[in-house]
């Protein structure tokens, strides 16, 4: 299972939301390109980038920032947060990210998601945000019409490559990852999952490891140093 350090932008910092509320960021860095460079030193495989001010608005805001960071790791960035137009999509590809995250566009226009599936393939993932069994849109302020099985499977049947799937409610708690909610997840298709929202110990990502996601997404946990990159990664290896 690999372990994907988060890097969260809001206003140029690096933060953590609680429950993805806007009003709740702690910042933890003014420098998110040293950010990255440092947990590409420390060992990390890809990067998760989210551009939160994209997020809540619904168009990117942090294009220069993700620019400077995909020129400073030579590792892969995946990068989701108001991309919520083909546009948007080509931008971030054609500035480098190695792989696009689509969420709310995919619980509410079915027909440009398919077209952006066929386009992209494994280049681009389907983030999943679910809350109280609902997929949550806009910058998860809102909730859609959609379960989060019944989403993945209706992607997966038009070909989605890949899902990230995210309990809100333990995003940023530190209270443990939704490890029923990511079995029934990795049960219900045969594409890879990984695994984000919660994560807090060692002993959650040996839990996680110990299920078929693909990897896991892990924020605050790492910023709060409750573990170093290092021994998470390791923890993923030996389960």
């Amino acid at each position: 299972m690999l372990i994907i350090p988060a890097i969260d932008l809001r206003g140029r910092e690096v933060v953590r939301l609680r429950q993805g509320e806007a009003t709740t960021a702690t910042s933890f860095s003014t420098d998110p390109v040293e950010v990255a460079r440092t947990w590409a030193r420390l060992g990390a495989s890809r990067i998760h980038v989210v551009d939160l001010d994209g997020a809540f608005t619904g168009t990117p805001k942090q294009v220069d920032i993700i620019s400077q960071i995909v020129s400073a790791v030579d590792i892969p960035i995946q990068l989701g947060g108001g991309l919520r137009c083909e546009e948007d999509v080509h931008r971030a590809l054609d500035a480098g990210v190695d792989r696009v995250v689509i969420g709310s566009i995919a619980a509410t226009d079915p027909e440009l998601t398919q077209r952006l599936i066929a386009t992209y393939g494994d280049r681009l993932a389907i983030a999943v945000d679910t809350r109280d069994n609902a997929v949550r849109v806009s910058g998860w302020t809102a909730s859609s019409r959609w379960t989060p099985l019944d989403l993945i499977r209706r992607l997966a049947d038009a070909g989605a490559a890949r899902f990230i799937v995210t309990d809100v409610a333990r995003d940023g708690m530190l209270n443990g990852p939704n490890v029923e909610l990511l079995g029934e997840a990795t049960r219900c298709v045969d594409r890879p999952v990984i695994a984000s929202g919660g994560i807090r110990s060692l002993a959650n990502l040996r839990a996680l490891a110990s299920t078929t996601v693909e990897a896991a997404i892990v924020g605050r946990a790492l910023y709060d140093e409750r573990f170093t990159l290092a021994d998470a990664i390791e923890a993923a290896r030996r389960s």
